[in-house]
């Protein structure tokens, strides 16, 4: 199946028969993949498992090899890759040569902003990327500073509208978004971002956030609970509540870390769930594999006995508009 449209709609047909039906289906290579280009990050977010210090796999970037050996296998297959997972992307020396493996598989990346110089926004526009999503969590030094710690806002708003004078000067169809990550501290400033947004010529969105820990959340919070991942309940934060069993992604994307392991889906931070790994295994091999197809039929039956999905949104909004 070598559309990549036909390879989604079957895809998203073999889940539909297993979830519904109950009948077993091995489904086509996914539709949609994050790569993981580096698990290093400059900044130290304090929800962020990377910049909290919690990340216990090998800190580092993808070698160019593996992520050729991915692009090759999944040409012709995979319709989306986000070139990110946990870290910074643009860290990773070879960043260029590594996207333009992906041409052709609409890749796209989350980035957090601090590495938009002129030469480096010139060789974005006119590269294969497709969209660009930026972290912008404050108009203020003073919002922004309380989850991007470490960061440096006016080198990000700076680099902001860089690349997208530079997007409209060149007629690039790289398509650039701010992400707005909203909590108690920058909630003042939401539609301030998005008139930002909107004046320099970037599209815009607001993601609910995800904490480490949920003993934590009533200190992220914003007074919005529709806006919230989790809710206050018998005196605790606890998670809102997803559907009780099923999920889509565990049929239509995969998530690979820089040094090879593929995961489930992107809750999987420290690849406790590895499905197999990618230096000695062919993707395919790991996908149709035993241990996938057991981890699929688990969550098919129950999404309660498997730690990454209990705290998962799935089912729910995250991201909005305004």
């Amino acid at each position: 199946m070598n559309s990549p449209l036909l390879n989604a709609s079957y895809s998203v047909f073999s889940y539909a028969v297993k979830r519904f039906l109950g009948i077993s289906v091995n489904p086509p290579l996914p539709p949609a993949i994050s790569v993981e280009l580096s698990s290093r990050c400059n900044l130290a977010c304090p929800e962020c498992f990377t910049g909290a210090g919690l990340l216990r796999r090998e800190n580092g970037f993808i070698s160019t090899t593996l992520a050729k050996k991915i692009a090759d296998e999944l040409s012709g297959r995979t319709f989306s890759s986000r070139l990110s997972f946990q870290g910074e992307p643009m860290m990773h020396p070879r960043f260029f040569d590594i996207l333009e493996l992906f041409t052709g598989m609409n890749p796209e990346i989350s980035t957090n902003g601090h590495f938009l110089d002129r030469e480096t926004c010139l060789k974005l526009a006119a590269s294969s990327l497709k969209r660009i999503i930026i972290s912008y969590d404050g108009v203020t030094p003073q919002a922004y500073h309380i989850y991007r710690r470490g960061g440096d806002h006016a080198r990000v708003t700076d680099g902001i509208r860089r690349l997208t004078g530079i997007i409209r000067e060149t007629g690039s169809s790289l398509k650039p978004e701010l992400q707005f990550l909203l909590h108690r501290g920058n909630e003042h400033e939401a539609t301030a971002a998005a008139a930002f947004a909107a004046s320099a010529g970037a599209g815009f969105r607001i993601k609910s956030i995800q904490v480490i820990d949920n003993e934590r959340a009533g200190e992220w919070m914003p007074s919005d609970a529709r806006r919230s991942r989790y809710m206050f309940e018998r005196g605790q934060w606890k998670s809102a509540r997803s559907p009780a069993r099923g999920c889509m992604r565990m049929w239509t994307t995969a998530v690979i870390t820089a040094d090879g392991d593929v995961v489930p889906c992107c809750y999987d931070k420290n690849a406790d769930h590895s499905m197999g790994n990618l230096n000695n295994q062919a993707f395919r091999d790991i996908w149709d594999g035993d241990k996938y197809v057991s981890f699929r039929n688990a969550v098919i039956r129950s999404r309660g006995g498997t730690d990454i999905c209990r705290n998962c949104p799935q089912g729910r909004r995250i991201f909005f508009k305004s």
